[in-house]
């Protein structure tokens, strides 16, 4: 419902009464909502999980897409990756950070470290990305707290 308000008051051009965190980010590039192709459909059989991603995810790459958005669009691509991490170090070049590693660096840049934790959010556009970020705090709390006792 809050996003119908958010909406409405955008449309009426009443934008500047909302709050600035409540309001659509602008300037980032959307992530891919379905695979621009398949890993298992590729034509070079033997192109390497993680040369796959750099020729098919190259623009997304460094701009939010992470391996948890791979595992989402393309679950054989994921699994493959993982395979050939087991075997390989991870590529330098390749910039897919884990979902703890986007974690880490949201609540870095947020300057929540050694347990801190947020408060609990309240509705708005982002509140999926604050309740997990909340979420992400507060687990990490607990765990420091249990490795002081």
């Amino acid at each position: 419902m809050a996003d119908i308000y958010v909406y409405l008051g955008m449309e009426l051009g009443l934008s500047h009464l909302l709050k600035p965190e409540i309001l659509p980010k602008h300037g980032a590039q959307a992530l891919p909502e379905k695979a621009p192709e398949m890993f298992q459909k590729r034509d070079n059989r033997s192109e390497k999980p993680h040369e796959f991603i750099n020729r098919v995810y190259k623009c997304w790459l460094g701009k939010g897409l992470a391996q948890n958005h791979i595992l989402n669009l393309d679950k054989p691509l994921y699994h493959a990756l993982h395979n050939w991490i087991q075997r390989n170090t991870f590529p330098t070049n390749l910039d897919l950070p884990s979902k703890k590693e986007v974690s880490d660096l949201e609540l870095a840049t947020l300057g929540l470290q050694d347990g801190g934790t947020l408060p609990c959010p309240s509705f708005q556009n982002d509140l999926k990305d604050q309740i997990r970020l909340y979420y992400a705090a507060r687990n990490r709390a607990k765990k420091d707290k249990k490795t002081k006792d």
